[in-house]
């Protein structure tokens, strides 16, 4: 696990170097499931390329805005951007919560998006 804080501001996550290994999320990969429970959500992703399967988990997460929609004849949907921004709050521009958190933009090609705080973010395999 790596703190989201840690992870580069405005850095595009859908192509990034995590732990030595390069994962491209836009062009290799297709969103097949997202979950959320006990603050944790898990973001299931399929290979283009062997049909294995990885997730993007975030930890201590605080879901602060979704649109989702079905889409037409579309299998899985393909990742366009996730990355580490600032949100107005009160007035101000933060990027880093009381506690610790970041908050993040996740976007599909597609049209669907959501916007939430987290402690963690890692990849494990499935």
């Amino acid at each position: 696990m790596k703190l989201a804080t840690s992870i580069e501001f405005i850095k595009n996550l859908a192509q990034y170097d995590y732990n030595n290994h390069y994962y491209d999320f836009h062009n290799d990969y297709s969103c097949e499931k997202i979950s959320y429970s006990d603050s944790i959500l898990l973001i299931v992703f399929k290979s283009l390329i062997d049909g294995l399967f990885l997730s993007l988990k975030f930890t201590e997460v605080k879901i602060t805005t979704v649109d989702f929609f079905n889409v037409k004849e579309i299998e899985g949907l393909t990742l366009d951007n996730l990355y580490r921004g600032r949100v107005e709050l009160n007035g101000e521009l933060i990027e880093v919560s009381e506690n610790g958190r970041g908050y993040f933009y996740l976007e599909f090609y597609e049209g669907q998006k959501m916007e939430f705080w987290a402690k963690d973010i890692g990849i494990e395999q499935e």
